[in-house]
């Protein structure tokens, strides 16, 4: 359990920091006159939280095969994806600015996506990389001491 939330408070971390440069990238593009006050400090952290809990309820012990790891990282894209356009543009007007608005969005979450399980698959990599070398030494110092 406390490896899971340090897991999660990882992916969070990870994610809102993509987020603030996602946020920058986009509101450049599509809407570079506007100005926020410090409030806005607070919607990376809250579209962070909301995209790390479809990770985190979606979470299981069990070993998934590379199809099943797949078709639930899938799911989450969509529905972080799904949760984000809601948050952003709910209860505004569609027009085109806005279609166009939500699907640079809606690259951007994908991007963000892609790049917080990239780093976190680099992250486990390295440690599993660390695990194996210890391993490796604690079966030589076991194998001389017998």
């Amino acid at each position: 359990m406390k490896e899971r939330i340090r897991e999660t408070a990882g992916s969070f971390f990870i994610a809102v920091t993509l987020i603030n440069i996602a946020i920058f990238a986009t509101g450049t593009i599509f809407r570079p006159e506007q100005r926020f006050g410090y409030e806005a400090y607070l919607s990376p952290l809250i579209f962070g939280l909301f995209t790390v809990l479809p990770t985190a309820i979606m979470h299981t012990k069990k070993e998934l095969t590379l199809k099943q790891l797949l078709v639930r990282k899938m799911i989450q894209l969509v529905l972080d994806i799904v949760i984000v356009i809601s948050l952003i543009f709910a209860g505004k007007e569609i027009n085109s600015d806005t279609v166009a608005a939500a699907a640079g969005v809606s690259v951007s979450i994908v991007i963000v996506f892609a790049a917080v399980h990239g780093i976190e698959w680099l992250f486990e990599k390295r440690t599993a990389k660390q695990l194996t070398e210890q391993l490796a030494e604690f079966q030589k110092r076991r194998a001389n001491d017998i």
